[in-house]
């Protein structure tokens, strides 16, 4: 293979794909993206209800699992990330959404210029074509292809109506002008497939492009504290690929901080420790690990309406012969179709607490379905105040790292996710969803008080598979790189994904992470942003004093 190139992009994931299509429309510039995973040929990467499979695949998953957690008993939590093409956009859960507007303002003020609202929209809209329906708060022309699903059934209108009835908003886009409130669920799904980034930007790519799928990376070639290259294994033998213009990090928010600190960038004591030479010092890398946690509430469903219907051969052969023929019916979707970002109380300026309805009842990460018709409220604290870590568990660039999201830390989390169960529960006694909803199975009806909520929560909580923030961008002594993606005292190098997050937005981070794709790309391109937006958003004006 050719061994020289103006860009090379570490990680051909939510974010890294898209930098190196979008580098690569430079008919001039010659672009190397490497992924550690192979090319994304399954089908159960592209039938959206075979997210279960996807994510529980070894072939296409890093499988990490973190330390045992201290604040949830000790307990090891499973961390699935995509190792293929399309990274965990081929694996993920597929709800795609984009966060609160204050979320991104928020990242702005804590030293992100360049990221407010205004000025990122317009790249939330450049990803994406919007199937279901024009605004102009949407995109039209993007590669992601997204829509909504499911408002015919009818627990999804069950739960839509409880909103109403508990004196909710209801809003008719959550990624649109207003979050608050109750809504469908948007997927980055269309005709019944997956829109992963390395379906809908890595399909026949430009002579220029170059893409090494089964690379793993060992260090970034550094002389001089400027990034040269990178160092990689494919097939068993080391290749040393150079770079005329930049490096780029999109490996991950477990990777990044990973690759960066076996190089020698990160804290100087851990890698000393390691013996790896300090190239320089840099505290932040691997630190403020952030991940919403995440738990449900399950209960019994009095009508034969639930998903339980379908857990049987037949109706899944005639599923699969379905989405074969029409790509429509039981496998085009996630059955993730309803959704609310809520506050736990007042006093909380913007929805802090999400409640997905589920049309069945599971253990996150398990195939073990609950064995008759129930359903599942599904919550997350959606801004934690715990912060975790990556680390090096030894100078072998092929171990995998250590890594602890101290879920459950901070006092304030345990809180709203105590008011998460309390909520939830009253949603099920509103008249729409009292008609479906009998017998709690999770956590039960002896659950009741604040001490009994939280061994509970402390027992069952776990991560949403968010991790977030471990190279934030920023000024401050623990930001790892600028608002423009560049390492600090780094030349040549930037790091665009996940891990750069000085905040985790208040959604699922997929769509969040495509864009930053999107607007690293002009970056490193040195093409101008886009035009901020003007259009206005929703902001509760007596959040200060009440709760709904």
């Amino acid at each position: 293979m050719q061994t020289e190139f103006d860009y090379i992009v570490v990680g051909a994931g939510s974010a890294g794909a898209i930098v190196a299509a979008r580098l690569a429309e430079n008919d001039s510039a010659s672009v190397l993206l490497l992924e550690a995973g192979p090319k994304d040929r399954s089908p159960l990467l592209h039938v959206p209800a075979a997210m279960r499979h996807a994510y529980n695949a070894p072939k296409y998953n890093w499988n990490y699992e973190t330390e045992p957690e201290p604040f949830l008993n000790g307990r090891t939590l499973v961390q699935p990330r995509g190792k293929v093409l399309g990274g965990s956009s081929s694996i993920n859960g597929l709800l795609y959404l984009r966060g609160h507007p204050l979320d991104y303002d928020g990242w702005a003020e804590a030293g992100a210029t360049g990221w407010s609202y205004a000025e990122v929209l317009p790249y939330f809209q450049r990803l994406e074509t919007r199937v279901d329906g024009n605004s102009e708060y949407r995109g039209r022309q993007g590669r992601i292809k997204a829509s909504t699903m499911g408002g015919d059934h009818p627990l999804t209108q069950a739960f839509l109506a409880a909103g109403r009835e508990a004196g909710y908003l209801a809003t008719d886009d959550v990624n649109g002008a207003q979050q608050d409130g109750f809504g469908l669920l948007p997927k980055n799904v269309a005709n019944g497939r997956r829109s992963s980034t390395a379906r809908c930007y890595l399909r026949n790519p430009p002579a220029n492009l170059d893409i090494q799928t089964n690379c793993h990376v060992r260090t970034i070639a550094i002389e001089n504290r400027t990034a040269r290259g990178i160092r990689f294994v494919r097939g068993g033998h080391e290749v040393v690929a150079t770079a005329r213009r930049e490096v780029i990090l999109a490996a991950g928010a477990f990777n990044s901080p990973l690759i960066l600190m076996q190089s020698g960038i990160g804290p100087a004591a851990q890698l000393r420790k390691h013996r790896i030479e300090v190239i320089h010092d840099l505290p932040g890398v691997g630190e403020n690990l952030m991940d919403h946690p995440l738990t449900s509430l399950q209960v019994k469903c009095t009508k034969p309406v639930t998903l339980y219907r379908h857990l049987n051969l037949l109706s899944q052969a005639k599923g699969a012969v379905e989405w074969a023929l029409t790509r429509k019916g039981l496998l085009a979707g996630n059955h993730f179709d309803a959704v609310c970002f809520i506050r736990t109380r007042a006093g909380v300026r913007f929805p802090n607490l999400q409640i997905a309805l589920f049309q069945i009842a599971v253990p996150e990460g398990s195939d073990d379905f609950v064995q008759e018709h129930a359903f599942q409220l599904q919550f997350t604290c959606q801004r934690p105040r715990s912060r975790g870590y990556v680390r090096l568990s030894s100078n072998d660039p092929f171990a995998a790292p250590r890594i602890r999201c101290n879920l459950l830390e901070h006092s304030e989390d345990v809180d709203e996710m105590t008011a998460g169960l309390r909520l939830s529960r009253e949603l099920l006694i509103q008249p729409s969803l009292a008609a479906f909803t009998g017998e709690e199975i999770f956590p039960g009806a002896n659950v009741q008080d604040d001490a009994e909520i939280e061994t509970w929560l402390r027992d069952t909580c776990h991560s949403s598979y968010h991790p977030s923030g471990t190279c934030k961008m920023g000024v401050d002594p623990t930001a790892v790189v600028d608002p423009e993606c560049r390492v600090h005292g780094m030349d040549r190098l930037r790091v665009a994904d996940a891990s750069i997050m000085p905040i985790i937005p208040s959604a699922n981070l997929n769509c969040p992470t495509m864009m930053i794709g999107e607007k690293a790309a002009d970056m490193i391109a040195g093409r101008p942003p886009l035009p901020s937006s003007n259009l206005p958003y929703f902001k509760d004006p007596r959040w200060d004093v009440r709760q709904r």
